[in-house]
């Protein structure tokens, strides 16, 4: 099956990270990026992250459609999470002490997308890994960038360096085509 949803996690301290991956994006990604980074209410960050990406990075409102090529930033102030075809904006409780929270996003994309759904972890905080391992339960693609430290209960996670992702993504995003039958 191939991706139909790339949800990405960040913890504060790795925002430039993040402004990398998102600037090693291809243009022509099939599917659509959400980002949870932890962040403060001051903090203006879809424009100057989006400076380096091939694709538009935007902060959604709540039942935006989900559109193949585009970047969506959590707000500050709310989980964003992910149906079908949407985005909803959540005012739960803070988890982890953080909202917008990793885990939020990324359990809401393994319960809407299942084996279609990819999550990439920048380690460095605790939020994001219980929704990684239930993205890769549910049969989707998962990998931790950094975060040597980090124990988690599946081995199976792909460690990736900041330099390794670029690949990572281009395996993501091809897609086989079978044999044509005469």
């Amino acid at each position: 099956m191939s991706v139909g949803l790339l949800v990405v996690g960040a913890p504060r301290g790795a925002a430039a990270d993040l402004e990398t991956l998102l600037s090693v994006l291809p243009a022509h990604l099939p599917a659509p990026v959400v980002v949870a980074l932890h962040r403060g209410p001051h903090d203006r960050l879809a424009e100057p992250l989006g400076r380096r990406c091939a694709l538009p990075v935007v902060e959604p409102d709540d039942k935006d459609d989900l559109v193949p090529g585009r970047v969506y930033l959590a707000p500050w102030g709310y989980h964003l999470l992910v149906d079908r075809g949407s985005v909803s904006l959540s005012v739960e409780p803070p988890e982890h002490g953080c909202r917008p929270a990793i885990d939020a996003l990324f359990e809401s994309a393994a319960d809407s997308h299942g084996a279609a759904a990819a999550g990439l972890l920048f380690g460095g905080h605790e939020d994001g890994l219980a929704g990684l391992s239930l993205v890769q339960a549910r049969g989707g693609r998962v990998a931790l960038v950094g975060g040597e430290d980090v124990e988690l209960l599946d081995a199976e996670v792909e460690r990736l360096s900041l330099e390794d992702v670029g690949g990572w993504l281009a395996r993501l995003a091809y897609v086989s085509r079978g044999r044509v039958q005469p």
